[in-house]
């Protein structure tokens, strides 16, 4: 739980004042839950302490802002999130912006707020300098090293890119899942695929880190960007007061909270997004046979 310091205050009567008008402020309509524990599910699988690091300010600015107790829960996968929240068993979550597009478009899902994301290219298909690979067309008969089958930037997007040219996994090209972005290109370097997929953000850090030489390695194609960022969902039978109060003061509490930077990014959050912010996504996704249960 969140607590506030307590003023001091010189005088007796000015307190009980106070606390008489706070009461009045703060005495939950009839039927709403502000006396119970909300409960806030961080994205599946986030055991990682620096990601730990990111997600868990979250839980303590959604309890600022609501002057409720949080507590969390972190379920197996994606599925399980957007079930918990249909069923009511789940209040709030943190979702990823695919898994809301996938979530919303079955129904069910009440999307509070979504940040906006960068113009910036979200994935890179690399290849070796030497390979005679000029162009996406000639990636043709080629092997593809992607990330996770999971992963968004390691897959679901350069996947689409490739699509969008025409090229069918497995059918145009052989694909493989390396298990992480460093992998992916660390292959790719040694020779052991032709192209490999990565994230455009990660570029300079595996080159500073030795497994790319950009003198061997070169960018064939970008990715167009992922158009939104993360967002907050609620279940249905939350109570109005406290949707309201989480939409509107959430973005003002995580502004400039560097812990929040990598994961909501530096865009504006918009509030009660529609579901045309999320066309794009589902476009991505319906070109690759995306489904829920594939995010990870």
């Amino acid at each position: 739980m969140h607590r506030h310091p307590r003023p001091a205050l010189t005088a007796l009567t000015a307190l009980s004042a106070l606390s008489v008008l706070a009461l009045a402020a703060c005495a939950p309509a009839e039927g709403d839950t502000a006396d119970e524990a909300l409960v806030f599910a961080f994205p599946p699988g986030t055991d990682d302490p620096e990601q730990l690091a990111q997600v868990e300010p979250v839980s303590d600015h959604i309890a600022e802002a609501t002057g409720r107790e949080v507590v969390t829960e972190s379920p197996a996968d994606y599925m399980g999130v957007v079930e918990a929240l249909r069923q009511g068993h789940v209040d709030v979550a943190l979702l990823s912006p695919f898994a809301t597009a996938i979530g919303q478009q079955a129904g069910g899902l009440d999307v509070g707020l979504v940040w906006e994301a960068t113009d910036d290219p979200a994935s890179v298909l690399l290849t070796r300098a030497d390979s005679g690979i000029e162009t996406i067309a000639d990636v043709e008969g080629r092997q593809v090293a992607f990330v996770d089958p999971g992963s968004t930037t390691g897959h679901f997007m350069p996947r689409a890119l490739l699509k969008e040219e025409g090229l069918e996994a497995g059918t145009d090209y052989e694909m493989t899942f390396a298990g992480g972005h460093d992998s992916a290109a660390l292959a790719l370097a040694q020779g052991g695929v032709d192209v490999a997929a990565t994230s455009a953000m990660l570029v300079g850090t595996l080159t500073e880190a030795g497994v790319i030489d950009p003198e061997e390695v070169v960018v064939l194609a970008e990715s167009g960007p992922i158009p939104v960022g993360v967002t907050i969902v609620f279940s249905e039978d939350v109570d109005e007061r406290t949707r309201t109060a989480v939409v509107e003061r959430l973005p003002e509490l995580v502004e400039g909270d560097e812990a929040l930077t990598t994961l909501l990014g530096e865009g504006e959050a918009i509030a009660d997004p529609d579901a045309e912010v999320f066309a794009p996504l589902l476009d991505v996704a319906e070109s690759v046979g995306l489904e829920l249960e594939d995010i990870r």
